[in-house]
């Protein structure tokens, strides 16, 4: 905390007149405080009590002019710019919840005004990217089912009862829909004979 003195306070307030905010003193309210303090404890000459009237005006100026620059660089922070490195640590909370307020308030009033199709198309674009990443996993499931043991993974296009193969293992009866595992003898029959149909080519 470095030490106060009333040209501190005049100094700091003559370079807040620039557009830019400024580089206030280490624990520069901080120390402000303790020299108001410090000063109408001693009362002792109408001058010193003047130049205290004073600074508190000075500093009432140099706190709004920074906290209109502050709400400024929130917005251009919005936008895409750099956050000023000049503000103290009071400051910077005051900073971030304008920021976060701003950023809510944006998103907000985008996804009420966004056109519909807009927001169908990110809908689809999402599905798109969650059905990508399931790709791998449907992949390694299919892998499983293709030909064990020269089998065909087939339909039942129609009912069929119960009918044996060429090795006299039985299958069925199956109902219209139902999934099973032939050989590939059996398999190929029923689908030339178009009662079932191939799964996984």
């Amino acid at each position: 905390m470095e030490l106060i003195t009333y040209e501190t306070i005049r100094n700091a307030h003559r370079a807040e007149k620039e557009e830019e905010l400024q580089k206030l003193p280490s624990g520069f309210f901080e120390s402000v405080r303790s020299w108001f303090s410090h000063k109408e404890k001693l009362k002792d000459t109408t001058l010193s009590l003047l130049e205290v009237e004073n600074a508190k005006k000075l500093l009432e100026d140099i706190i709004n002019r920074r906290e209109r620059k502050i709400i400024l660089s929130a917005l251009r922070t919005v936008r895409g710019e750099l956050p000023p490195s000049s503000l103290t640590d009071e400051e910077r909370k005051f900073f971030d919840q304008l920021v976060n307020t701003l950023k809510a308030f944006s998103n907000e009033m985008n996804e009420k005004f966004k056109n519909f199709d807009e927001v169908v198309e990110e809908k689809i674009e999402e599905a798109k990217k969650s059905i990508e990443e399931l790709k791998p996993e449907e992949k390694k499931i299919e892998n499983t089912f293709i030909k064990p043991n020269g089998k065909l993974l087939v339909k039942a296009l129609v009912d069929l009862p119960r009918f044996v193969g060429n090795n006299m293992e039985s299958f069925g009866p199956l109902k219209t829909g139902d999934v099973i595992f032939v050989p590939e003898e059996v398999g190929k029959l029923l689908i030339t004979r178009k009662v079932a149909e191939n799964i996984l080519e």
